[in-house]
Protein backbone atom coordinates (compact mmCIF):
# COMPACT_ATOMS: atom_id res chain seq x y z
CA UNK A 1 0.00 0.00 0.00
CA UNK A 2 3.07 2.71 0.70
CA UNK A 3 4.59 1.42 -2.17
CA UNK A 4 1.36 2.68 -4.58
CA UNK A 5 0.99 5.90 -2.22
CA UNK A 6 4.17 6.54 -2.92
CA UNK A 7 4.59 5.81 -6.86
CA UNK A 8 0.96 8.01 -7.02
CA UNK A 9 2.62 11.00 -5.45
CA UNK A 10 5.72 10.98 -7.17
CA UNK A 11 3.89 10.65 -10.73
CA UNK A 12 1.81 13.98 -9.88
CA UNK A 13 5.09 15.44 -8.80
CA UNK A 14 6.23 14.97 -12.35
CA UNK A 15 3.64 15.70 -14.17
CA UNK A 16 3.19 19.11 -12.34
CA UNK A 17 6.89 19.54 -13.16
CA UNK A 18 6.72 19.14 -17.32
CA UNK A 19 5.54 22.21 -18.23
CA UNK A 20 7.37 24.97 -20.23
CA UNK A 21 9.73 27.80 -18.60
CA UNK A 22 9.14 31.54 -20.10
CA UNK A 23 11.71 33.88 -19.30
CA UNK A 24 10.32 37.76 -20.13
CA UNK A 25 13.93 39.68 -21.07
CA UNK A 26 13.26 43.38 -21.04
CA UNK A 27 15.40 45.82 -22.39
CA UNK A 28 15.24 49.75 -23.57
CA UNK A 29 13.92 51.54 -20.65
CA UNK A 30 15.21 54.62 -20.74
CA UNK A 31 15.64 55.64 -16.93
CA UNK A 32 16.15 53.26 -14.10
CA UNK A 33 13.99 55.09 -12.10
CA UNK A 34 10.38 52.67 -11.02
CA UNK A 35 9.87 49.23 -11.54
CA UNK A 36 8.68 47.16 -14.48
CA UNK A 37 4.70 45.35 -14.29
CA UNK A 38 4.79 42.26 -16.59
CA UNK A 39 1.50 40.64 -17.68
CA UNK A 40 1.30 37.22 -19.45
CA UNK A 41 -1.78 36.78 -21.26
CA UNK A 42 -2.92 33.16 -21.93
CA UNK A 43 -5.57 33.76 -24.60
CA UNK A 44 -7.32 36.75 -26.56
CA UNK A 45 -10.60 36.20 -23.83
CA UNK A 46 -8.30 36.76 -20.76
CA UNK A 47 -6.43 40.15 -23.12
CA UNK A 48 -10.32 41.10 -23.95
CA UNK A 49 -11.41 40.65 -20.43
CA UNK A 50 -8.31 42.27 -18.90
CA UNK A 51 -7.87 39.71 -16.29
CA UNK A 52 -4.04 38.30 -16.73
CA UNK A 53 -2.52 34.97 -15.54
CA UNK A 54 0.24 36.67 -13.68
CA UNK A 55 0.66 40.59 -13.18
CA UNK A 56 4.46 40.93 -11.49
CA UNK A 57 6.49 43.54 -10.27
CA UNK A 58 10.45 43.38 -12.02
CA UNK A 59 12.70 45.10 -10.73
CA UNK A 60 14.70 47.94 -13.48
CA UNK A 61 18.24 47.71 -13.35
CA UNK A 62 20.14 48.94 -16.17
CA UNK A 63 17.19 49.70 -18.49
CA UNK A 64 15.40 46.60 -18.03
CA UNK A 65 14.64 43.34 -16.18
CA UNK A 66 13.71 39.93 -16.45
CA UNK A 67 10.82 37.55 -15.47
CA UNK A 68 10.46 34.20 -15.25
CA UNK A 69 7.30 31.44 -15.30
CA UNK A 70 7.56 28.23 -14.71
CA UNK A 71 5.35 25.28 -15.93
CA UNK A 72 3.39 26.85 -17.96
CA UNK A 73 1.30 24.82 -20.00
CA UNK A 74 2.73 25.24 -23.73
CA UNK A 75 -0.06 27.16 -25.68
CA UNK A 76 -0.69 30.82 -27.49
CA UNK A 77 0.59 33.73 -24.96
CA UNK A 78 1.33 37.31 -25.03
CA UNK A 79 3.46 39.85 -22.92
CA UNK A 80 3.29 43.15 -22.08
CA UNK A 81 5.09 45.49 -19.85
CA UNK A 82 5.09 49.30 -18.75
CA UNK A 83 7.09 51.25 -17.35
CA UNK A 84 5.48 52.05 -13.78
CA UNK A 85 8.22 55.23 -13.34
CA UNK A 86 6.65 55.79 -9.55
CA UNK A 87 6.31 52.08 -8.46
CA UNK A 88 2.79 52.53 -7.43
CA UNK A 89 1.41 49.19 -9.68
CA UNK A 90 -1.14 51.15 -11.80
CA UNK A 91 -0.66 52.67 -15.44
CA UNK A 92 -0.80 56.63 -14.72
CA UNK A 93 -2.68 58.17 -17.30
CA UNK A 94 -3.11 61.85 -18.61
CA UNK A 95 -6.42 63.37 -17.78
CA UNK A 96 -7.49 63.45 -21.75
CA UNK A 97 -6.67 59.24 -21.05
CA UNK A 98 -3.20 58.32 -23.17
CA UNK A 99 -0.74 56.57 -20.84
CA UNK A 100 2.34 58.66 -18.86
CA UNK A 101 4.00 55.57 -18.54
CA UNK A 102 5.36 53.71 -21.22
CA UNK A 103 4.63 50.31 -22.37
CA UNK A 104 5.93 47.67 -24.44
CA UNK A 105 4.52 43.79 -26.10
CA UNK A 106 5.77 40.16 -27.10
CA UNK A 107 6.60 40.32 -30.77
CA UNK A 108 7.20 44.53 -31.02
CA UNK A 109 3.80 44.85 -31.31
CA UNK A 110 2.26 48.28 -30.81
CA UNK A 111 -0.39 50.56 -29.52
CA UNK A 112 -3.18 51.73 -31.58
CA UNK A 113 -4.01 54.83 -32.00
CA UNK A 114 -6.23 54.66 -29.40
CA UNK A 115 -5.72 51.98 -27.52
CA UNK A 116 -3.37 49.20 -27.02
CA UNK A 117 -1.79 47.25 -29.44
CA UNK A 118 -3.70 44.15 -31.17
CA UNK A 119 -4.23 40.43 -29.65
CA UNK A 120 -3.03 38.80 -33.27
CA UNK A 121 0.09 41.12 -32.95
CA UNK A 122 1.19 39.95 -29.99
CA UNK A 123 0.55 36.51 -29.67
CA UNK A 124 3.22 33.86 -29.66
CA UNK A 125 3.01 30.23 -29.06
CA UNK A 126 4.91 28.94 -26.05
CA UNK A 127 6.64 25.66 -26.41
CA UNK A 128 9.57 23.27 -25.88
CA UNK A 129 11.62 23.07 -21.93
CA UNK A 130 12.29 26.83 -21.76
CA UNK A 131 11.54 29.59 -24.37
CA UNK A 132 12.91 33.15 -23.77
CA UNK A 133 10.71 36.46 -25.30
CA UNK A 134 12.39 39.15 -25.88
CA UNK A 135 10.20 42.93 -24.94
CA UNK A 136 12.15 45.98 -26.20
CA UNK A 137 11.16 49.53 -25.51
CA UNK A 138 11.81 51.99 -28.20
Amino acid sequence: MKVILLTLVLASWAMAQTGTTMVVKISGVAADQGQLIVSIWPNEQAWNDKKPLNRDAVPLVNGGGEWRGENLAAGTYAVTVYHDKNSNKKMDRHWYGPPKEKGAASNGAKAQTFGPPKWDDMKFELSGAEQVVEVKFE
